[in-house]
């Protein structure tokens, strides 16, 4: 399907914002720099671990909008982003705000992405499924984020809902997520949340690669 899109994204530019799934948690590669590298695109990554699209004064990566406003000015061919795999624990666990608040934050940051970089294509990376994360939460801010993404006419490269991989299963969460390095790498049996190289390779790049060449002018 994307093979008469091949080569489309090379040389552009990406900025890429978000959470640990963005940065890498602890390893310094993510699906981002496995995309940029495959498609021959110029990354900078800005992603904090723990970073939440709401304020959460107990959120170690402080606010995703911090990121953007603290970018340069340059605009870059595309801006990707994550966000809600902490707001979900912010939200549930930790009561600090609501998914009120989430939507509110999430069209602030939206609109000061779209301010400081008008030309620019933006996407949005939708986490897989987390059996790390209250599942009724998860569900409430998938909706509120997708229908804020097609009101601000964002894309959304769906890894949740297009792709096959759900750390609800013991199975999966087993080999496609690593909570610390083993030899310098990615290991494996994670609480989850932090794709390997198996669960980037097997399902962040294909899909947002994807997206990312169907939206790219020529």
């Amino acid at each position: 399907m994307t093979d008469g899109l091949a080569g489309r994204l090379k040389g552009k530019s990406v900025y890429a914002f978000g959470d640990s799934i963005v940065h890498g948690h602890a390893y310094p590669r993510s699906f981002a720099d496995f995309v940029a590298e495959q498609e021959g695109m110029i990354l900078t990554k800005f992603a904090r671990n723990g970073a939440t699209i709401g304020a959460d004064p107990h959120a170690s990566g402080g606010q995703i909008l911090a990121q953007v406003e603290g970018a340069t000015g340059v605009a870059p061919d595309f801006v990707i982003f994550d966000g809600g795999t902490n707001d979900a624990q912010s939200i549930f666990r930790d009561r600090a705000y609501d998914v009120g608040i989430y939507a509110d934050e999430l069209e602030r940051t939206l609109s000061v992405m779209k301010q400081r970089w008008p030309t620019a294509s933006i996407v949005y990376i939708s986490a897989h499924k987390l059996g790390s994360r209250d599942w009724d939460t998860q569900m409430a801010l998938r909706e509120v984020t997708l229908r804020t993404c097609r009101k601000e006419d964002v894309a959304v490269a769906d890894v949740f809902g297009d792709t096959t991989f759900d750390t609800r299963d013991d199975a999966q969460r087993a080999t496609y997520t690593f909570d610390d390095l083993v030899n310098g790498f990615p290991g494996t049996d994670g609480s989850g949340t932090h794709p390997n190289l198996a669960g980037i390779t097997t399902f962040y790049v294909p899909v947002v690669s994807t997206v990312m060449r169907q939206i790219s002018p020529h």
